[in-house]
Order: structure tokens, then C-alpha cells, then sequence
């Protein structure tokens, strides 16, 4: 199988050193553990020095490595099982890594119940919030509250779980209580302003981001109170003063030194390559019958961001017998895959090129076990959907392994998209700079839908546009048809798919918006902002008419 599957062994005796010295690992290392081994007494405080030194510098396999030498001494080791942890989840081996980090919690529970101690809590706290285990990010949140029930730092970070699962108005008092223990600290401030903006409470939230957007010496802070900012006064109907705090929002992440050294044209090119590459006779290189290897049907969720993909995937969720994935990464694990197999990196439709229907087998394997390790033998049974709208991208990847694949590509109105890609704040990465001004949103919509009508037409599986404004106008209709493409039948308690929704840990942005019943304010939001949209509206333009929505 993979090689990504495997835990990282010790290093060869040639190999550099994984303390980052720069020497040979037997001139290094390897004379300190021998010396240890022949006394019997590992030096269990150098190995956690070392792994600390790797994760400073970023090098997540050696700091792996050292914090597993750490648990063959001590396998209880609170920091060590939260490193190897964390290590995982940046491997993206996030349900191992999430059993490690709550061995880690059970452990600095009963620590904490002692030393009285709450800063290891908070931060194991905070890491489990980010791989999405809410319940345990919770329960240590509780924890660290009442070892140290004045500290700003365990307020705000209860507040924070709290808010993630859409608990707004028990998340406020703890929030409200941290921000008089910091007044003028930016994160404090902007959670309390967001939270009074969920709770509708629009004045107070406004005089307290816009305190913080005047004030703040963060730039990431002054970017993100813009923004929260531009939400408050899109709810008040200030669309022009909304525009202009997205835009200034916008104005400063673009100029983080992180966004600056970011390649803005390698998601550019790499569309190029897709549609050049993939024609009639790649796409339909293998069929299902040539592979007959009896592996179970996958189902995609994916689209433009802000397409609705979120809203859609907590309705499939809702469907017992229907497994989704909240955001993963197996596409770009399996081109990594294609890649090594292949021997050309950056080139998808190449690569696919040069393998064989062996080697076409093994992907499809990984790609299972990959689903089989993070979501349990029982998405493999029942009817899974790999949801991550950026998979667009991939489309042509996609659909040449798995040509009995279902796809449903999410739909919305391009300017309704445009807009809300810029009242947003994503993750960087190559594929999101450019949505950090108005123009690249339009520039990169165009580029990804350009490649989908390309494909459309030559892909061998079965797809579905799921347009949102059809999700959210005719939903029974429309998720019936959905249901009937991935072979499973209407079940009315989809219907209730916000309560389910509301307490579990959602990846994007849009978790607060499907913890609701279905709303249709958001449709057509573009027309409020009308004006501003015309120094992009010639880009989104063919697409508007390509998707039918100049007839609406």
C-alpha cells in the first residue's frame, strides 16, 4: 500500500540528522542513543527538546518521530501524545491524530485537577477545536475555566468553542467577562462584536469592530475586524459602506507578507493544463468494468467556493444512510500518489498518461483506504460523498479513476458567488489568494468554470448541477433528484437537516448559516451591491448566460 500509511521509522545511518544539526544522523543522534540504550536510561528531556526544536522549524516528521521516542519511555507523556497528535492531523491521519490528542486531554485532566495549572489545557484545547473533536475542545475548555476562573485566556477560549457550534448566547457572558480582563486586546473585542452580531444585537457590534479596526496595530486583526465590520453593515442595508469594509479587509490580508509570497498564477496554471490535457480519450481511458475491482461507488460534492456545497452536504449528512466528509484532502493525496507512481509532478493529465490500469487500480485502493482510515469501515458500506468544493479543480482527475463515480457540481448565481467570496476569509493557499481582491475572485471563478464546461460533456460519470437557489426555493424536489442519482431513497428527516447541523463542528465558514432552518435572503444578493459589481461583470458575464441566470 502507500507509503504515506506508514509511520516514520528511525532514519538511516547516511540520512541527515532529524534534530536539523545538518550532520549525518550516526555522527549525530545515533551516538547519544546508543550511549543511551547501553546505560538504560534514554534521556527522555533531550528527545523532548529535539522534538520541540523540529516543531519551531516546521519539520513535522522529525518532531513526530522524537515525540514517539518519547512515548516508548513514557508513553502517558501528556506533551508527547499531543505532538505525535498533531503530527498526524498535519498528515493529514486526522482520526489517528485525534485519538492521540484526546489520550493527551485525558491525561492533562488529571494533571490539571492536580497542578492547578491551566495553560497546557487551553492549548490542547484549542488544537482539538481546529481538527474538529468539539466535544473534548469543549470539555477542557470547562476544565481550564474553573482551575483559573479569571483568566482572560480561558473565557475567551470557552467562548470561542462555544461560538463554534453555535452556542452564540451561551458563548457572549464569557466573552463579554474576558474582554474587561483585556480591554484593548483585538481578538477579545471582535469575537464579543461577532457574537453580538449573531445574536442581532447590530449597534453594539458595530461600535466595537469598528473601535478595533481604528485602532488595532495587528494587521490580521484590522483585516478581520474589517470584515466582521462589513457584516454588520450589510445587515443594517449599508451596502456601500459594507463594500467598502470588505474591500479594505481585503486591501490589508493581501499585503501579510504570507499572502505577498504566495504564487498567485500556479491555480491559473494549472487549469490551463487540465483542459488542455483532458480530452474525450483520457477521460474515458478506463471504464468500470476494466478496473473490476469491486470497490464501492464514490459520490462528489463540489463547486466554486460559496456555492452552497456546505448547506448540501449537512442535508446528505442528515441521511442515515449517507457518509460525508466535512472537507479532506484525498484528492491531493491521490495526485500526490499519481505523482510518485508516475514520475511527473505539476501535471495531472501526464501523468494519467503514462501510468497503467495496474497502477489506475492501486490509486482507486489508496483512495478507499484513505476513506476507510479517517471515516471507519462503514463509509466503505453505505453510500459515501467526498465533499470539498475545491475538488473542482480536480474534476478531470476525478472523473478518469472513477469513471462510475456520481458527481453533483454545485451551482449558484456567479455574481451571488463573486460577492460572497469577498465577504469571506479563507484558509491561504495557492488556490485561494486571488479571491483576496474582487478581480481575482471573477478571474478564478471564469478559469474554474471555463474547465467544468469543458468537462461536462466528456466525463463518463453521471453529474448533477445542484443550483442553491433550487436548493433553497424547491428542496424536496430538487434533493430527491439528488438522491435518486447516488441510489438511495428520500427520507423525510433531511428535512430537519439544521438541528443535526447546529453542535456539530462544520469546517467552513458557512457553519453558523446551516445550524438554520433554509432562508432564501441570500438569493440574488447581488442586486444590493449592483454597482460595485460592474468593473467585474464583463468576466462573470458568459457564465451568467452559460448557467442560465441572465433569464433570472
Amino acid at each position: 500500500m502507500s507509503k504515506l500509511s506508514v509511520k516514520p521509522g528511525p532514519p538511516g545511518r547516511n540520512d541527515p540528522c532529524p534534530c536539523g544539526s545538518g550532520k549525518k544522523y550516526k555522527a549525530c543522534c545515533a551516538v547519544a542513543e546508543a550511549r543511551f540504550q547501553v546505560r538504560g536510561e534514554p534521556d527522555v528531556a533531550e528527545w523532548l527538546g529535539r522534538a520541540r526544536q523540529a516543531v519551531a522549524l516546521g519539520r513535522i516528521g522529525d518532531a513526530e518521530f522524537w515525540f514517539r521516542e518519547v512515548l516508548t519511555a513514557k508513553p502517558n507523556d501528556a506533551e508527547a501524545l499531543a505532538g505525535v497528535g498533531q503530527a498526524l492531523c498535519w498528515r493529514r491521519r486526522r482520526r489517528e491524530g485525534r485519538d492521540y490528542l484526546r489520550k493527551a486531554a485525558k491525561q492533562l485532566v488529571r494533571l490539571g485537577l492536580k497542578n492547578r495549572d491551566p495553560s497546557a489545557l487551553l492549548q490542547l484545547s484549542g488544537q482539538l477545536q481546529h481538527w474538529g473533536d468539539t466535544d473534548a475542545a469543549l470539555e477542557l475548555a470547562r476544565l481550564g475555566l474553573r482551575l483559573a476562573t479569571a483568566s482572560a485566556a480561558a473565557l475567551n477560549n470557552l467562548a470561542l468553542c462555544l461560538s463554534r457550534v453555535s452556542r452564540t448566547e451561551e458563548a457572549l457572558p464569557f466573552a463579554l467577562k474576558a474582554c474587561e480582563l483585556l480591554p484593548e486586546h483585538p481578538g477579545c473585542q471582535i469575537l464579543v462584536g461577532l457574537l453580538h452580531r449573531e445574536l442581532g444585537k447590530l449597534d453594539a457590534a458595530r461600535v466595537r469592530l469598528e473601535r478595533v479596526a481604528a485602532t488595532s496595530t495587528d494587521p490580521e486583526q484590522t483585516a478581520r475586524a474589517w470584515l466582521e465590520l462589513g457584516g454588520v453593515l450589510d445587515k443594517v442595508k449599508d451596502y456601500d459602506g459594507a463594500f467598502e469594509a470588505f474591500r479594505r479587509a481585503a486591501e490589508v490580508h493581501a499585503s501579510l507578507p504570507a499572502a505577498q509570497a504566495t504564487d498567485r498564477n500556479r491555480v491559473f496554471d494549472s487549469l490551463a493544463r487540465h483542459k488542455a490535457g483532458f480530452d474525450r480519450d483520457l477521460l474515458r481511458r478506463w471504464t468500470a468494468a476494466e478496473f473490476d475491482d469491486s470497490l464501492p461507488a464514490p459520490g462528489f460534492l463540489f463547486g466554486f467556493l460559496r456555492s452552497g456545497t456546505t448547506l448540501a452536504e449537512q442535508v446528505l449528512a442528515a441521511h442515515p444512510r449517507i457518509v460525508t466528509s466535512d472537507e479532506n484532502d484525498f484528492i491531493f493525496e491521490l495526485a500526490q500518489e499519481l505523482a510518485k507512481l508516475s514520475g511527473i509532478a505539476d501535471d495531472i493529465p501526464a501523468a494519467l498518461l503514462k501510468i497503467g490500469l495496474d497502477e489506475a487500480r492501486t490509486l482507486r485502493q489508496f483512495y478507499w483506504q484513505r476513506v476507510a482510515e479517517e471515516y471507519g469501515p462503514e463509509a466503505l458500506r453505505k453510500c459515501f460523498v467526498d465533499k470539498l468544493a475545491l475538488n473542482s479543480i480536480d474534476a478531470g482527475l476525478i472523473a478518469t479513476l472513477f469513471p462510475e463515480a456520481k458527481i453533483l457540481f454545485a451551482l449558484r448565481d456567479p455574481r451571488d458567488v463573486a460577492l460572497s467570496c469577498f465577504q469571506q476569509a479563507f484558509g491561504l493557499s495557492p488556490a485561494t489568494v486571488n479571491l483576496l481582491s474582487f478581480e481575482g475572485i471573477a478571474r478564478q471563478y471564469a478559469a474554474v468554470m471555463d474547465l467544468w464546461l469543458h468537462l461536462r460533456g466528456l466525463i463518463a460519470p453521471e453529474y448533477f448541477e445542484l443550483r442553491y437557489e433550487h436548493t433553497v426555493g424547491e428542496f424536496e424536489a430538487t434533493f430527491r433528484r439528488v438522491f435518486e442519482l447516488l441510489g438511495v431513497e428520500w427520507r423525510p428527516e433531511v428535512l430537519s437537516f439544521h438541528e443535526r447541523a447546529r453542535g456539530r463542528y462544520i469546517a467552513t465558514p458557512s457553519f453558523a448559516a446551516v445550524s438554520q432552518p433554509l432562508y432564501t435572503s441570500a438569493v440574488a444578493r447581488w442586486r444590493r451591491y449592483e454597482r460595485h459589481l460592474e468593473t467585474v461583470l464583463p468576466v462573470l458575464q458568459p457564465y451568467i448566460e452559460a448557467f442560465g441566470y441572465d433569464a433570472a
